[in-house]
């Protein structure tokens, strides 16, 4: 049985289709139809990220990680866009969305008014300021991120490749530097040492002993969040040499390539990232042909903007939300 008539026909507002959103939406169920659920996210779709990496490199394909918002609950609408800001006093949403017409687009602002609203956004890369990071990195944060990655990875051995490529060529072309080794940047240099073991090595087996994957970390360990037995043995997979047997051609020969152990440098912070180095600490450069960033995660600008308006209540809790917006027992924001 549906509730009672004094609590239908609520206006139900739900930010975001990440983990949270698409948890609550899923769990509505039934019930949603009583109340006008709507979903604003500028994504039509619940992205699994765990196996982002992987699609990065073609492990999984990127429908196999996705589930479109509208699947998720029949009786939930949904709306892409993306919210700007929140009116807490008159109780809305203002939004804003991509609209285009052929190759001409523009930009539509409208808003939504709630009754209750839920602020699942998540977060987007922290770059920490550091200059030369959105101009010369790749991330790995959305499906378009690991597309781009895919792309960068098949033309970076594409361009090895060439018969006008010399060995410090092909070597810098090959010289993958991941920064940050938390989940994502552990995750990514696994998956990319997987392809090089499983793919590269059999469509570009004389390429293989250019190849080397960096990864950057300015803590002292990997996966700083986990386990320390965790942390050991996360440590000890990079690090491990493999060895795979490839054939050249239809009837060639075989031949033993090795896949070198990733070169995980703890203690590095990075300063500046420029067109060919990652420049890290005082006198080191690290020499890529392709940098990825996981460096870690910051506020999205609806959170950072909803804390101030906000005030004491949230700009006090700060210190240990780092960004996120603070909230009691009951998940209700604070303020």
């Amino acid at each position: 049985s549906g509730p009672g008539p004094e609590l239908r026909g609520r206006r139900i507002v739900v930010l975001g289709t990440g983990w949270g959103s698409a948890s609550l939406v899923k769990a509505l169920g039934e019930a949603a139809a009583y109340d006008r659920v709507t979903v604003v996210s500028p994504r039509n779709y619940f992205l699994f990220t765990p196996m982002l990496a992987g699609a990065a490199v073609g492990t999984v394909e990127y429908r196999s990680i996705t589930e479109p918002v509208r699947k998720l609950n029949r009786h939930v609408d949904y709306l892409e866009a993306t919210a700007r800001r929140i009116d807490f006093g008159g109780r809305r949403v203002e939004c804003e969305s991509v609209v285009c017409e052929g190759t001409s687009c523009t930009i539509e602002a409208f808003e939504v008014p709630y009754d209750a609203l839920v602020v699942s956004v998540g977060a987007t890369t922290n770059t920490f300021g550091i200059s030369g990071v959105r101009e010369h990195c790749l991330f790995l944060k959305q499906v378009q991120d690991a597309e781009a990655l895919r792309r960068a990875v098949g033309n970076a051995l594409e361009r090895a490749n060439l018969p006008t490529a010399t060995d410090d060529e092909k070597r810098r072309a090959l010289s993958f530097v991941v920064v940050g080794a938390g989940p994502t940047g552990v995750e990514f240099c696994s998956e990319l040492k997987d392809f090089l073991e499983a793919e590269a090595s059999r469509y570009y087996p004389e390429l293989l002993p250019f190849a080397r994957v960096t990864l950057l970390e300015a803590t002292s360990a990997v996966l700083g969040a986990f386990d320390e037995s965790l942390r050991d043995v996360a440590l000890a997979e990079l690090r491990r040499e493999r060895v795979t047997v490839s054939r050249r051609g239809r009837g060639g020969e075989a031949a033993l390539s090795v896949v070198a152990p990733v070169d995980v440098r703890l203690g590095a912070p990075v300063r500046r990232v420029n067109e060919t180095h990652v420049l890290v600490g005082d006198r080191d450069a690290v020499p890529y042909g392709l940098c990825v960033w996981a460096g870690g995660n910051a506020p999205v600008a609806v959170v950072s903007e909803s804390i101030e308006a906000l005030g004491h209540p949230q700009l006090d809790a700060q210190p240990a939300c780092r960004g996120r917006l603070a909230v009691d027992a009951h998940l209700r924001v604070l303020g």
